[in-house]
């Protein structure tokens, strides 16, 4: 697995490459965090080992290596939907910096990483599978940002050339049930499926990262319920 550092214009970027790539996923964190937090350094290494194809992680707006100095707590209001479209200019600009691998045919999002996905896909007629973890329309106190919640269902309208997986934890705290289906109910997706797991907003269980990988057309095959020691999926 080689693994490298690059700045695409003034954007960081890991990239993790296995020798037989000839595709690139693009991988969105999770908020508060970056590309090089271990838990997603680690996931972003277990999709390019199970998938065998190019992992690129960037360092979100104000995240990692583009966090601003002396930063406030916590984040200004509508942040999401005021950054969203540099996202999406960031991850078209980071897709063509790696065209010499492949095109990028896949999206893994977590949270604010699946917040973001929606939109990035939309623009991105090359994806054809994302997966969305732990995401959904927000709408409580923890985010005000009325914006977002149209901005999501129109970009979602526009996912027609990808198949989608979004899933989803029974318990979170940030993103209740109903969010999560509002947005999958927008989701004009070319296949959707929803699913959802015991466990909080953060609780993402080795089976529900197994489920993704078998989604995106990994070589590992899916556990079943009867053994995987894991708390049940519940089908949504």
């Amino acid at each position: 697995m080689r693994e490298e550092r690059l700045t695409i214009g003034d954007v960081p970027a890991r990239l993790f490459v296995p020798s037989v790539a000839r595709e690139v996923l693009l991988f969105g964190h999770g908020g508060g965090y970056s590309k090089d937090s271990p838990r997603f350094v680690q996931l972003a290494l277990r999709y390019a080992a199970a998938l065998g194809i190019a992992v690129v992680c960037i360092d979100a707006v104000d995240h990692g290596e583009r966090r601003p100095p002396n930063p406030q707590p916590g984040l200004p209001r509508e942040w999401h939907s005021s950054v969203s479209q540099q996202m999406v200019a960031d991850w078209q600009a980071t897709a063509s910096a790696l065209s010499s691998i492949g095109p990028a045919v896949a999206y893994v999002g977590f949270s604010m990483g699946a917040l973001f996905g929606v939109p990035i896909v939309a623009a991105m007629p090359s994806i054809s599978k994302a997966v969305l973890v732990a995401g959904g329309i927000p709408t409580g106190a923890w985010i005000d940002d009325a914006p977002l919640g149209p901005l999501l269902r129109a970009a979602a309208v526009h996912l027609d050339h990808a198949d989608v997986l979004m899933l989803n934890m029974a318990d979170d705290q940030l993103f209740p049930a109903e969010d999560v289906r509002a947005l999958s109910d927008a989701i004009r997706g070319h296949t959707k499926r929803l699913q959802s797991w015991s466990g909080q907003h953060d609780d993402w269980p080795d089976d529900l990262i197994e489920e993704s990988i078998a989604f995106l057309g990994g070589v590992r095959p899916m556990k079943s319920e009867s053994n995987s020691g894991k708390p049940p999926r519940t089908p949504t």
